[in-house]
């Protein structure tokens, strides 16, 4: 099935480099394509993309991205349902309460806010370095490992005779970005099993320290944490009474006094956790991988137009399919009773309008840019047009017209008829007839070809038709 958007994703990055191990296309196909998506030339991965969809047809096998993709999406499913999980159990570890202690909110800081953010200091570590140095921080990831071992699984399989045809930099890129949507799902699961265990049961929080840290001190501490919701939702910062009430000793004699006669307030805790959980564990996390995800897109930009091929296709859409231009000015040859030669300068050759008789659209489009002709307005003629639809084009005509003809095609009376149309339109000051040769040879016509036109165009005695001889 064709890609028909032209977002740039694994998937074409991977069909472009299989398609092109069996398909570039002539450089007259691609300037040819290039000259019909005109509104995207400034924009060459785009265009690129366009090409692959017109083409992709062509891969005759089973697509390397279907099957990575399949691949990739077992592995994914897999590793984010076992990320939510883990995420899950972990919340329910921290805050089992078993009623003889209270839970210790230090422990479920240090992982809704702490872990997240040197994981993500890491990764930025990760980012910015390269070789050996990258591989290091990557070890540090449980994510590796997981994916170490899932490699053993049977999904994997349908990878077994197909190299992925990943750089070293893209793979870790793609990592880095799956390791930070994984970290998401796991975030989002700690944070359903702090909903899960409030409203199931009744937690009584509290905190604890080796470190002589006192309740003022503390409070600064939380205020600062919370200073990003502090005033959205102030109900959401613990107040100085109730950190100090929750403060508590492992020998437990603030525990059997003032904590106990407290405990009803010490769920009040709940608030902070959860909005730590969404601000650090889930919002943090979120942005950070929207930013590696847009890191990655631009990486895969400059990898896809690294792959072997395209940028030869990419000078093909952006070169004239002739390079060289004639040495001396064209001839332009007035058809009256006796021939004579006239030398039009090349600054005036514009043209109102432009038509391709028994061309194509695309064809006439090809033509025109190694003929370095330029009009307005381009139409096909002739060939499959009925009559009414060439005299309706005829009658829209007005100052000067350029007309592609085949030269080695002898005129016919319908080319005649239509060329005594455009004579007959007094809005139309010249017409100027320019014999093409074939494709392989660049459009260059033979002195015979000429010759035969002119014989044929002098008899309709205008002094309104001319011809170019491009010989």
């Amino acid at each position: 099935m064709q890609n028909k958007n032209l977002n740039l994703s694994i998937k074409s990055y991977l069909d472009i480099s299989q398609l092109l191990q069996t398909y570039r296309g002539s450089h007259e196909e691609n300037r040819s394509f290039a000259l019909k998506e005109e509104r995207l030339q400034k924009a060459p991965t785009k265009l690129l993309l366009k090409w692959l969809d017109a083409n992709i047809y062509k891969i005759t096998t089973k697509l390397d991205s279907k099957r990575y993709l399949e691949y990739l999406s077992s592995f994914s499913s897999i590793l984010g349902l076992l990320s939510f999980i883990i995420g899950f159990l972990v919340g329910l570890g921290l805050l089992s309460y078993s009623g003889e202690a209270p839970v210790n909110i230090i422990y479920y800081l240090l992982i809704v806010m702490v872990v997240p953010i040197l994981s993500m200091i890491v990764a930025l570590f990760s980012m910015v370095t390269h070789g050996r140095v990258a591989d290091f921080f990557t070890l540090l990831f449980p994510l590796h490992w997981i994916e170490k071992f899932l490699n053993y699984v049977s999904f994997r399989k349908k990878l077994s005779d197909f190299k992925v045809p990943f750089s070293l930099e893209l793979s870790k890129w793609l990592f880095i970005e799956r390791l930070q949507l994984f970290s998401l799902i796991f975030s989002i699961g700690l944070f359903v099993s702090l909903i899960v265990m409030v409203v199931a049961t009744d937690i009584a929080f509290g905190w604890s320290s080796t470190l002589q840290i006192s309740p003022n001190s503390f409070h600064t501490i939380l205020s600062a944490i919370g200073i990003a919701w502090a005033k959205i939702i102030p109900s959401a910062i613990p107040s100085l009474e109730l950190v100090d009430m929750s403060h508590y000793f492992r020998l437990g004699a603030k525990l059997n006094s003032s904590m106990i006669h407290n405990a009803d307030k010490l769920g009040a805790w709940w608030k902070f956790l959860a909005m730590s959980t969404l601000f650090y564990a889930i919002g943090l996390r979120l942005c950070f991988w929207l930013f590696t995800k847009e890191l990655l897109h631009k990486k895969i930009e400059k990898e896809f137009l690294g792959v072997e091929g395209v940028n030869k296709i990419l000078q093909e859409f952006n070169r004239p399919f002739i390079s060289t231009q004639a040495p001396q000015p064209e001839k332009h040859l007035d058809i009256v009773e006796s021939i004579k030669e006239k030398i039009i300068p090349k600054e005036k050759d514009k043209y109102t309008t432009l038509l391709g008789w028994n061309y194509s659209i695309d064809e006439i489009k090809l033509s025109k840019d190694t003929t370095s002709i330029t009009a307005i307005d381009i139409f096909a003629v002739g060939g499959s047009n009925s009559f009414n639809q060439d005299r309706d084009i005829a009658k829209t005509l007005r100052g000067r017209v350029a007309l592609y003809i085949k030269s080695w095609e002898p005129p016919t009376m319908d080319f005649i008829d239509f060329l005594e149309m455009i004579i007959e339109n007094r809005k139309v000051e010249k017409v100027e007839i320019y014999p093409l040769g074939t494709v392989g040879k660049y459009y260059k016509n033979s002195s015979r070809d000429i010759f035969i036109w002119e014989r044929k165009i002098e008899t309709l005695q205008s002094d309104k038709v001319w011809v170019i001889n491009n010989e």
